[in-house]
């Protein structure tokens, strides 16, 4: 007899050949207007800026902003159109981003070694 907290047999296998999520990559083409509008608009979660691109990278994936392009890049496409759609709360008060999925650009420290 079984015991009761022993899984049949097919759970494991299915989870053993269950498709893996592939990570997302959404990107949409802005106009000038929409690119200005974007960058003054992510400016306030301390992005990381290299020359034109800015990056706010978010417990859940990373926002970036090119001449023209916007990119968010997560783990599922799901998480991905949920970052893309909450964006514009970014104009709220900061204490309210962590509501939406949204945060301050966490950015990595480079370690020096001695």
């Amino acid at each position: 007899m079984k015991g009761m907290d022993e899984e049949p047999p097919s759970s494991w296998f299915s989870r053993l050949f269950k498709p893996r999520e592939k990570p997302a990559l959404l990107e949409q083409k802005l106009s000038r207007e929409a690119y200005e509008d974007y960058r003054a608009l992510l400016m306030k979660a301390r992005p990381e800026v290299k020359g034109s691109k800015l990056t706010v990278r978010l417990s859940d994936g990373t926002v970036e902003l090119d001449e023209g392009v916007l990119k968010v890049r997560a783990k599922n496409r799901m998480i991905a159109e949920k970052i893309l759609r909450n964006l514009h709360h970014y104009e709220q008060p900061p204490s309210l981003w962590p509501a939406y999925g949204l945060s301050y650009s966490l950015r990595r420290k480079r370690r020096t070694i001695f």
